[in-house]
């Protein structure tokens, strides 16, 4: 399944066409036809248009550079847009009545968009609907002047118009490059006579990730310890870190970012094998949120007691980025077979999943996708069946009063799951949330 092509942007505008037909006929418009996307002084027999005047790149939490498509090949990451249109009534309604006429579908369209803040899958077509593209809609407070410096370049008479925010309009990059994965590297201690060489072996490789974004970190200022000693791993494409030279046995990697919670995994380093890790950071204090960005603090309880100093995961329950495409995975195998529904190097491979199933959910680390098929680091402690979902998990620690803060990049449905068993939290779209749980 593929990432949004150059044709999102028709296809965003497209889509909300469509949108506003099905609601806005046959009353107050009688004819579907007449919405279209067009200047607003080229309307002709249209009685509402949908100008598309302003493009602009959401570069500010977005992270720049590569991702991995599979072994050997990256990705350019994607670019993310808003979109900006003049929303404009046109009344065909004799002189004394059109004012009014101009109201009522003025009137009709605002209420439409702010039914519709998420675009209804149905409208999407092309490259957004493969990619099952989250398409939002906001009607945005301009200023007056501002809005009549958009007239002044589009018509010479004003009509009653406003702005439409749509977001979430991706456009794909199509240049790839092509990377080795290192495994050994050389040290010539004698360049001249390249007498002494020193090999060494990887030892451990680690990607880091924005946990807000789910994108690579490419760039640097990330601080390691490895068993409390600062370390300083090699930097590769795709948030890549790579250790050589560890020693066998357990440690502890430690992670620290500015604007990041510090973050700690057990490195298991074993004879002629490389530890495979991901570590998904999670924003903290100074991190850059988005206007959009919703915040959670969830009280995890039991008997109507808090659970405090509890370890709970949580993951982003709709949509799915994996299904299991089997009938049944029996309890006790290590490869299942996949469903993907977009790019298998987006996904935060190696790491932690939770495997969406009534009365036995589970965690499971998927240590590698390939093709269809994924490979767990352990076997299933549960049988499970076709369908069920497996989402990117999170672990947080509750506080002393079972309590835990989480922030999303939007209103989104939670997975939470503690002691074996899975609760949902459904967030409203606004300000500050709270919700207990109760397991």
């Amino acid at each position: 399944m593929g990432l949004a092509d150059y044709t999102a942007i028709v296809e965003a505008g497209n889509a909300v066409v469509d949108l506003l037909r099905d609601n806005l006929t046959p009353e107050p418009l009688g004819n579907r036809e007449l919405i279209a996307l067009c200047s607003p002084h080229e309307s002709e027999n249209n009685q509402l248009t949908l100008y598309l005047y302003h493009i602009e790149e959401e570069n500010q939490n977005m992270t720049s550079g590569y991702y991995q498509l599979d072994q050997t090949t990256q990705r350019r990451a994607a670019a993310q847009f808003t979109l900006r249109y003049l929303v404009t009534a046109h009344s065909k309604a004799p002189v004394q009545l059109r004012q009014a006429d101009q109201h009522r579908i003025v009137g009709a369209a605002i209420q439409t968009l702010r039914d519709n803040p998420v675009v209804p899958q149905r409208y999407l077509a092309g490259s957004l609907a493969e990619e099952h593209a989250q398409l939002h809609l906001a009607v945005e407070k301009v200023p007056l002047e501002q809005l009549l410096k958009i007239w002044n370049n589009t018509s010479k008479e004003y009509k009653l118009s406003f702005v439409l925010m749509v977001t979430g309009v991706t456009i794909a990059s199509k240049r790839k490059r092509q990377v080795t994965r290192i495994t050994d590297f050389e040290v010539s201690v004698n360049p001249e006579t390249h007498e002494s060489l020193v090999q060494r072996s990887v030892s451990a490789v680690l990607r880091l990730r924005d946990g807000f974004l789910g994108t690579p970190i490419e760039n640097g200022g990330a601080l390691f310890r490895i068993d409390g000693i600062p370390s300083q791993p090699q930097a590769k494409p795709g948030g890549y870190r790579v250790w050589t030279g560890l020693a066998e046995g357990r440690h502890t990697l430690s992670v620290s970012m500015r604007g990041f919670q510090t973050e700690e995994l057990i490195v298991d380093i074993r004879p002629g094998q490389v530890w495979e890790g991901s570590a998904d950071l999670k924003p903290g204090l100074g991190y850059p949120f988005g206007k959009d960005a919703v915040t959670v603090r969830l009280t995890v309880t039991r008997g109507g007691q808090p659970l405090a100093d509890q370890p709970v995961w949580l993951a982003v329950a709709d949509p799915a980025p994996l299904k299991l495409a089997q009938d049944k995975a029996e309890k006790g195998v290590q490869t299942l077979r996949l469903f993907c529904r977009g790019e298998v190097s987006a996904l935060p491979v190696p790491g932690v999943f939770l495997l969406e199933e009534g009365k036995a959910p589970e965690l499971v680390t998927l240590q590698a996708v390939e093709g269809e098929d994924g490979r767990l680091t352990a076997p299933l402690a549960h049988a499970h069946t076709r369908g069920k979902a497996l989402l990117p998990a999170q672990q947080y620690r509750t506080d002393g009063q079972g309590r835990i803060s989480v922030m999303l990049r939007e209103a989104a449905r939670l997975a939470v799951f503690c002691n074996g068993s899975i609760q949902y939290a459904e967030p409203g779209t606004e300000g500050e949330q709270t919700i207990t749980l109760r397991f």
